[in-house]
């Protein structure tokens, strides 16, 4: 009976310890990935390049090898894009690990990393390679070791690994995938991908940007973490719109960006295979595997819908402005008026979705006005609350681009002035506080928005009517990015 307790105890133990063991994927194997698909005798793996071709096989290879079957007949499938008379044929890269569940095997967790990257071009007359060893052999590489690490896992639900074509080029090759419904985009219950991951220690830990796009994914996700000993660093509050996880979202797929930071030379030739964290690859590759593994055995696996419409086309969306143009007096009952001088100023701003084709956009600014004027340069600093309403084309998500009118008005309080840099009375000859108009006309394209605006003020701003009535415009280019 002892015998019998001692080794039922034991095999508690193993498993125990089988449970929490760290999921251990080769370094070595990942190093060898990215010198290859990072040489120069592959070019730069540019879209369209003849010498892409080296990476295609090398990957088809290794997914061979790794056990994982084609989708279909083939590993490749195939997409167009049509650029003028320049036509480029697309090769993403498919390779499936069936699930065992009789039901669920008929869902898919997918794993993606885009092979391609810039290409090489002349310089003085040689030629410059940009390798892209971290943007991104690094995550071409993680798949393929990932892979070959689930193929005999048991996993209830199916695998699908994917190397995307297109994706320098504007995520082509995962548009088409999804756009072409390869897999049918309900059956996808959540995509990841790896897009630069070869820098772990010095981006101190792991982003997963997205992750909460899946129901209880953060804390899935951290509770990983800790038995793979990986530190998550970042968790963005939206889905990356430009990286491969973007059209996924469009469909209400889950999708996470796996990602250790531009701390690599981003889209330079010195992005070399030299330069990457090949333990810390690890890490991040072991990490996936046991997520992935969790995932595709949880009887259910559901996306945050609520989080995934407000990356894809929010409501509400915060920023900060940056507007420079110029000031100056307009003296509407003399033949003549001020020159302007230069104008700045800086602030807050929030964008409200009434419809697909009007916003309402409330800021606040500090910033430098004034205008040249009989005594010399005057300079004046305020405050400006403001709100516009932009009437705009229709855009499909945030991501897209469209184009907008605005119209609005504002509110300005003159805190302090100079005159040729030196201190001046300003409340002495002029009124602290203007009421004016304002409209303008711009473009919005993925999360940055550029306006050129024209300010009228309403107000008298003189006290004395030396000159008559004093008025002031203001011109600016007006530069959002949101957050």
């Amino acid at each position: 009976m002892k015998n019998r307790l001692a080794a039922l105890l034991s095999l508690l133990i193993i498993a125990g310890t089988s449970l929490c063991a760290q999921t251990v994927i080769p370094a070595d194997s990942l190093r060898k990935h990215v010198y290859i698909l990072a040489s120069d005798s592959l070019s730069g793996r540019g879209f369209g390049f003849p010498e892409k071709q080296l990476a295609i096989d090398y990957i088809m290879n290794q997914f061979s090898e790794a056990g994982l079957k084609p989708i279909d007949d083939d590993y490749l499938n195939y997409f167009g894009f049509n650029s003028g008379t320049f036509f480029v044929e697309g090769k993403n890269i498919v390779g499936v690990i069936e699930g065992s569940d009789p039901v669920l095997k008929d869902e898919y967790i997918l794993l993606g990393a885009h092979y391609d990257h810039l290409g090489w071009k002349e310089v003085d007359g040689e030629k410059v390679v940009n390798n892209g060893a971290d943007d991104n052999a690094s995550g071409v590489a993680s798949i393929i070791e990932i892979g070959r690490a689930l193929k005999d896992a048991g996993l209830k639900r199916s695998i699908v690994i994917v190397a995307f074509d297109g994706e320098e080029a504007g995520l082509l090759g995962s548009k088409a995938f999804v756009t072409n419904e390869v897999l049918d985009p309900s059956s996808i219950k959540a995509m990841f991908s790896l897009d630069m991951v070869g820098m772990l220690e010095k981006n101190k830990g792991l982003d997963l940007d997205g992750i909460k796009s899946l129901k209880d994914g953060r804390e899935l996700a951290k509770k990983i973490a800790e038995r793979e000993s990986i530190n998550i660093t970042r968790e963005k509050n939206a889905i990356t719109s430009n990286t491969d996880t973007w059209h996924f979202a469009k469909k209400d797929i889950p999708a996470v960006h796996v990602f250790t930071g531009l701390k690599s030379p981003y889209h330079k030739p010195g992005d070399d295979a030299d330069l990457l964290d090949y333990d810390g690859m690890s890490s991040v590759a072991g990490f996936v595997t046991t997520l992935v593994t969790d995932l595709a055995n949880e009887e259910q696996v559901k996306a945050n819908e609520r989080f995934i419409r407000s990356s894809v086309n929010p409501r509400i969306m915060l920023g900060v402005q940056l507007n420079i143009g110029g000031s100056g007096f307009h003296y509407p009952d003399e033949y003549f008026n001020s020159k302007s001088v230069f104008a700045v100023d800086a602030g807050l701003v929030a964008k409200l979705k009434l419809s697909d084709n009007f916003f309402l956009q409330p800021g606040v600014t500090y910033g430098l006005t004034g205008s040249k004027v009989e005594e010399g340069k005057l300079r004046m600093q305020s405050i400006t609350p403001a709100l516009d309403l932009l009437i705009s084309t229709r855009a499909q998500d945030i991501a897209s681009p469209s184009a907008f009118l605005s119209l609005g008005g504002y509110y300005r309080n003159y805190l302090s002035a100079t005159m040729d840099g030196s201190s001046y009375d300003f409340k002495n000859d002029y009124y602290s506080k203007e009421k004016g108009l304002r409209f303008g006309f711009g473009v919005h394209v993925n999360k940055i928005q550029i306006v050129y605006q024209f300010e009228l003020g309403k107000d008298k701003l003189n006290k004395t009517d030396l000159n008559g009535k004093v008025l002031t415009g203001h011109y600016c280019l007006s530069l959002i990015k949101f957050l």
